[in-house]
């Protein structure tokens, strides 16, 4: 099973949005204090992206699909 993420709050840089609240992304790889991830929907959707561990503790939360 694979572990998704919900973003909950929105990361830019001085360049271009990263991602928006309510983007899905899917857990790539974590190496250290770096996490890769995949968007799957939303703004990043199609992107790799790679976060601190801290970042990405401060912009998602685990997603759980709605039932029924």
């Amino acid at each position: 099973m694979s572990k998704k993420f919900k973003c909950i709050k929105g990361l830019a840089n001085d360049h271009f949005i990263v991602c928006m609240q309510n983007d899905i992304v899917e857990l790539y790889s974590v190496d250290e204090n770096e996490i890769v991830v995949k968007g799957i929907f939303g703004w990043c959707d199609g992107g790799e992206i790679t976060f601190s561990a801290k970042e990405f503790a401060n912009h998602f939360c685990v997603w759980m699909p709605a039932v029924g």
